[in-house]
């Protein structure tokens, strides 16, 4: 359990601080009187029931103050009574702590930027990945917490796993956020895309171009983005009186998920046999931009083009301003640099008001791009 959080505005003091008070007033009443030794870092351990690390910091912070020296073989000697500069360690903006599963140009290398922008003038952002290890994750948020941090934005790697520190977080009214995923039935602020619009949007784009026989293929991770969007792709087929078939749906692409060591060779294999299993699609929305790029790669060794044979709908695109030689996928633009914006406001608004959950969806839209076609009819 969190022993750094506390329920009201205690909620929001961190570990540190707390045993910095508790020694800070120990030396102020004469307990430790100047010139003397403190308990050494071991013992201070033990009493305070913190960790190494804690104890550390908070230490740390006495000796920014004026408070004490601290010298090796000589130990921690109590120098003042008062402090002698001013505190060094009150932050004039929240620190808040932001944990991804990973980022690159196609998603989350602009939702760092939303972030970091919105924090500039209004908050101070510490950065970790967890690769998707669900484990990690879980010890990243853990330090971030008893490092001081105010709040806490996560994008989980699962939506159907909730990590044991948020769990516990959420009972002390830490604020938290969750970004581009959702937790079902969890009382948790979230900020993401408005995944089953845009997934809606993407197939009827491929239906509006004459396309009948579509297809899905997505990766296998288990976060609600992904599950969104298939429950859009399957609205839209039944908005155009289309029955949905299950066999059309291919997600076990593995390379895409962060931590998996599957090759995207193995997976270009896989989408060859999905391919070949139902030659008569026409079109396919991919859920990801990396996985379109397999699926064209998949179609050339069958022979088929992209367009003229296969018409693919991805979401999120690479930016390429420079690079005009770059195949344009048709795809779904996320407001990225909004969610990242949205993620911080909401954070800060939890920092006032603990009881201030928002859950934000944000519009997408569709850019088309190379990748699609209207489907000419073959004449009977």
């Amino acid at each position: 359990m969190f022993n750094s959080v506390r329920g009201g505005q205690d909620g929001m003091v961190a570990l540190y601080q707390k045993v910095y008070d508790e020694l800070r007033g120990a030396i102020e009443r004469g307990e430790y009187p100047v010139d003397t030794r403190l308990p050494s870092d071991v013992e201070l351990t033990e009493r305070h029931g913190v960790s190494a690390i804690t104890v550390k910091k908070a230490l740390d912070l006495l000796r920014v103050d004026g408070f004490i020296s601290r010298r090796p073989r000589v130990g921690t000697i109590v120098i003042s009574d008062a402090a002698t500069t001013a505190p060094g360690h009150t932050l004039k903006q929240p620190l808040i702590g932001l944990v991804v599963t990973n980022f690159d140009d196609t998603f989350g290398t602009r939702i760092l930027g939303g972030l970091l922008d919105r924090a500039n003038a209004s908050a101070n952002l510490l950065i970790k990945r967890s690769l998707g290890d669900a484990s990690a994750e879980d010890r990243l948020i853990r330090a971030l917490v008893e490092g001081g941090v105010r709040a806490l934005i996560l994008q989980p790697s699962s939506s159907i796993y909730v990590p044991p520190a948020v769990l516990e977080l959420l009972t002390k009214d830490f604020p938290v956020v969750i970004l581009d995923r959702v937790f079902d039935g969890v009382p948790i602020s979230t900020v993401c895309s408005d995944n089953i619009a845009a997934g809606q949007h993407a197939a009827e784009h491929l239906f509006s171009l004459g396309h009948e026989h579509i297809g899905l293929v997505s990766s296998d991770s288990t976060v609600s983005t992904l599950r969104d969007r298939r429950d859009g792709y399957v609205k839209a087929q039944a908005m155009h009186h289309i029955a949905h078939d299950e066999a059309k749906v291919f997600d076990l692409v593995h390379s895409t998920t962060p931590g998996s060591t599957a090759t995207p060779a193995e997976d270009i294999d896989h989408l060859v046999g999905y391919l070949q299993t139902h030659p008569e699609l026409t079109g396919i929305v991919a859920t990801e931009y990396n996985i379109a790029a397999m699926l064209r790669e998949a179609a050339g060794k069958l022979g088929r083009s992209v367009p003229d044979d296969l018409s693919i709908v991805c979401f999120d695109h690479p930016d390429a301003f420079y690079d005009r030689a770059q195949y344009r996928f048709t795809h779904i633009r996320q407001d990225q640099e909004g969610m990242g914006e949205a993620a911080v406001d909401v954070a800060l608004g939890l920092v006032e008001d603990p009881r201030a959950m928002r859950k934000i969806a944000l519009p997408t839209e569709l850019v088309i791009g190379q990748s699609t076609r209207v489907l000419e009819r073959v004449p009977s």
